[in-house]
């Protein structure tokens, strides 16, 4: 069977970046990914070719698809792999996610984290706290230079 030009250039991309187990690990997601493609008819002549679009929908569809979320996120990192190592744009690459994904939610009896799977992303707590407490000291702060001042 003859390789499309996507997965010979997947290929050479691995190959160069990483060991050959890594490949033979990676190029079966990305020949997933090609199918994924051709399944909507757009299949571009080289990986920085693909569009934006064609990554996010891939994303949608790993979310959706039946399969574990873990299985989704693999297969949804391996192919960024391969599309940073073939040169794609990397800002891109950094906000294709799954739209629904595990965060970390505080366990309120022991104070620690455990995993909830399959909501929506927020801004974390930690990030929140943080930013009331800079607030807060800032508040501090003004109040005791005007007392200073007015004394």
């Amino acid at each position: 069977m003859l390789e499309s030009r996507l997965s010979e250039e997947a290929r050479i991309a691995l190959s160069r970046y990483s060991s050959d187990k890594a490949a033979r690990t990676l190029v079966p997601l990305w020949l997933q990914f090609e199918a994924f493609l051709q399944s909507r008819g757009t299949l571009p002549s080289s990986i920085p070719g693909i569009p934006e679009e064609s990554l996010r929908a891939y994303a949608t569809f790993l979310d959706y698809g039946d399969r574990h979320v873990d299985d989704a996120l693999i297969a949804l990192s391996a192919v960024l792999l391969v599309c940073l190592h073939a040169n794609y744009n990397a800002r891109i690459l950094r906000s294709i996610v799954i739209p629904r994904i595990r965060r970390p939610v505080q366990n309120r009896q022991w104070d620690a984290f455990r995993l909830r799977t399959y909501q929506p992303l927020e801004y974390s707590q930690l990030a929140r706290s943080r930013r009331r407490r800079a607030r807060h000291e800032a508040c501090a702060s003004d109040a005791a230079r005007n007392e200073d001042a007015v004394t």
